[in-house]
């Protein structure tokens, strides 16, 4: 079996606990593609897979490459992969299931995959997939937002965030951003047509209410958010706590306000939607920095550390 390096663990612990070693390069399915990977980002649930918090739900077999983005380049098709050929230009979000956006290459079912939008580098677009596709689906699916509808978005200028404001808008949505006093320009050239400095004023004491509320950050306990809603609103979820799961459902039988938890899928067909926003000039990433991987120490503890504005992306070279 080929090799490939990639930055690994090999055992749950801090940030560094990566180091650059040999691995074996993954092979394909019938219905896979082999990516050579350009890029990947590092994403909360990147650090809390490293540190071993997800072990409940995602066992990985150590050592482990980690990574749930990867963007690059098509090098090898299964048989029955109809969606992409050699040369293709990908990118993906693996789930946390799938790890493996640090290494050189990465091969996943061609359902996972979408193609890179022509105005987006290939390395940067490693950051787009896990946030922009939660934003995406949250709004399109789970908490359909129309013209005229009041969006509140708190965690604003975070990774899930950017896209967040950029997507309500492009949907006709009025947006209300949270974010912190030195991040209020950026939301407002993102396009909120109200921000709120959460240092200096406490969005739970607003009299406003709001159709949709996508709180992007922890600490802030359901029925909080839930009281910011109209009538029949809903309250997206995407940093919660899975002890407050039981709650949710039991409150949602009993109210027209409803509590809507979700962890983003690993879905081509809504990834593919999202880049042509991109495309379009609709919607652009935010990047903070990108890191080389052997840099990847310092840019978990970036994510960990907090304030990150946009994200955080890694250069796989």
């Amino acid at each position: 079996m080929m090799s490939m390096k990639a930055m690994l663990i090999k055992k749950y612990g801090n940030p560094d606990e990566f180091y650059l070693g040999n691995t074996n390069k993954p092979t394909i399915k019938e219905d896979e593609i082999l990516i050579k990977v350009y890029g990947s980002s590092v994403n909360p649930v990147d650090t809390s897979i490293r540190k071993g918090y997800l072990k409940s739900f995602v066992r990985l077999k150590l050592p482990a490459i980690l990574g749930v983005d990867a963007s690059g380049e098509v090098v090898e098709a299964g048989k029955s992969v109809r969606k992409f050929k050699v040369g293709d230009k990908v990118y993906a979000f693996m789930g946390i299931s799938n790890n493996g956006g640090y290494g050189e290459f990465i091969s996943i079912p061609e359902t996972f995959a979408a193609k890179i939008p022509d105005n987006l580098d290939v390395t940067e677009a490693g950051v787009v997939p896990g946030v922009g596709m939660t934003a995406y689906e949250a709004f399109t699916i789970h908490a359909p937002v129309k013209i005229g509808m009041k969006v509140l978005i708190i965690g604003a200028t975070g990774g899930v965030g950017t896209y967040a404001i950029q997507i309500a808008k492009y949907l006709g949505a009025e947006v209300t951003a949270v974010c912190r006093s030195e991040k209020v320009n950026l939301a407002r050239l993102l396009g909120a047509d109200y921000v709120v400095d959460y240092k200096s004023q406490n969005i739970l004491s607003t009299k406003e209410r709001y159709d949709v509320v996508l709180n992007c950050v922890r600490g802030i306990g359901f029925g909080k958010i839930k009281s910011l809603l109209k009538s029949g609103g809903k309250s997206i979820v995407i940093a919660g706590s899975p002890l407050e799961l039981p709650f949710i459902k039991l409150s949602n039988l009993f109210s027209s306000k409803k509590t809507i938890p979700f962890f983003v899928k690993t879905d081509g067909t809504i990834l593919e939607r999202l880049s042509q926003l991109i495309q379009a000039g609709h919607v652009k990433p935010v990047i903070d920095k990108i890191y080389s991987w052997k840099e990847l120490s310092e840019a978990h503890i970036c994510v960990e550390r907090g304030g990150v504005t946009g994200k955080i992306g890694i250069s796989v070279d």
